[in-house]
């Protein structure tokens, strides 16, 4: 008696692992979106961290402005969260490029709204769930439009036509790079945190406490971002949580400590009443030509010790002196002031 066949496989598909470590172009792409739109304050300036901000500025300035043009004239300031939700959600993070995304890029809005549009409570920054999905839902139905995703289309290859000599030329082979180190470190530990770098975002409580409920219950997607320095994302799609770290976070960190050391070598000058008030009467007097003992005596202190006072500033590039016979006059170092103000602000505040 002849019996049916029982035909028993496994068809291919992509991997299901609960960590998985990828390059991911398309997420670049979308993360260098939101970098221009969010990060980039002046098209004409060139004072950037990112490296390939200001060739891109340089090469592509009418290209920026009318991505930024384009973001505000449909009243949309989260385009690049929306990119990266639309990526994520239906499966392009592991693509070798971005062409499919954008080729299909037409129909994902409508799609995303046609189905479930639970995007975690990361997508948006605010305090209502609703309220965010609400408006995440609002943003993504403005592009469901064909003429409107068509001119996304357009400016969002061109985009990637600018950025692609950079990742070809050593931004794949350094993301590469980390995607093994991850890999091997988390063999090792099977912790995602102690995998990632030690002086990024995702360290911090707000990141670490989502990357370690989806440890449990979940699966998490890391990408590191070859177009970010110490910057990133994380987000949830569904049952996924997406963490992408700039590969530049150490170097920052470590540059960011250089200067903070010799910075604070010149702001403790400023740390004592009394020479801080012997600045300021220098700086306000500044047509008078001021000696130790006239500081000392609008002060009430003794001349030695206000000399000493006097050369940590002068050490500071403070103050300086002009020595006349046996006298010696202290003017403001406005420069070095302005310079040190400068630098304290885009320290703490940038």
């Amino acid at each position: 008696m002849n019996s049916d066949t029982i035909l028993t496989f496994q068809a291919p598909g992509r991997e299901s692992a609960r960590v998985l470590c990828t390059a991911s172009p398309v997420l670049e792409l979308a993360y260098a979106v939101h970098y221009l739109l969010v990060r980039v304050d002046d098209v004409d300036s060139r004072d950037h961290d990112v490296g390939w901000v200001a060739p891109l500025l340089d090469e592509q300035g009418e290209l920026v402005r009318s991505l930024r043009a384009f973001g505000a004239r449909h009243g949309v300031d989260d385009l690049g969260p929306m990119l990266l939700v639309l990526a994520a959600r239906y499966d392009y993070e592991r693509d070798a490029g971005p062409e499919r995304f954008i080729r299909d890029l037409g129909s994902l809005p409508r799609r995303f709204l046609e189905g479930g549009t639970d995007t975690g409570d990361d997508v948006v920054e605010g305090d209502d769930h609703a309220a965010r999905e609400a408006t995440f839902r609002g943003s993504v139905a403005r592009f469901a439009e064909e003429r409107v995703a068509a001119e996304l289309r357009e400016l969002v290859t061109r985009l990637w036509d600018a950025l692609s000599p950079a990742w070809q030329r050593e931004g794949r082979e350094m993301v590469e790079a980390a995607v093994a180190a991850f890999q091997a470190t988390f063999e090792r530990t099977q912790s995602v945190l102690e995998s990632l770098p030690p002086h990024h975002f995702t360290r911090f409580e707000q990141a670490a406490h989502g990357i370690r409920d989806r440890e449990q219950r979940g699966r998490i997607v890391v990408i590191p971002l070859y177009f970010a320095s110490s910057g990133g994302f994380n987000f949830r799609v569904d049952d996924g949580y997406y963490v992408g770290f700039g590969l530049q976070s150490e170097t920052v960190f470590e540059r960011t400590a250089q200067q903070v050391t010799s910075l604070a070598q010149r702001v403790k000058a400023l740390a004592d009443p009394t020479r801080l008030l012997a600045l300021a009467l220098v700086g306000r007097f500044s047509t008078m030509r001021m000696t130790v003992g006239d500081l000392a005596e609008q002060i009430g202190v003794s001349q030695p010790t206000l000399s000493g006072h006097l050369k940590l500033l002068r050490e500071a590039g403070l103050v300086c002196v002009e020595r006349h016979g046996n006298k010696s006059f202290y003017s403001l170092e406005r420069e070095g002031v302005r310079q040190l103000l400068q630098e304290l602000d885009t320290t703490l505040l940038d």
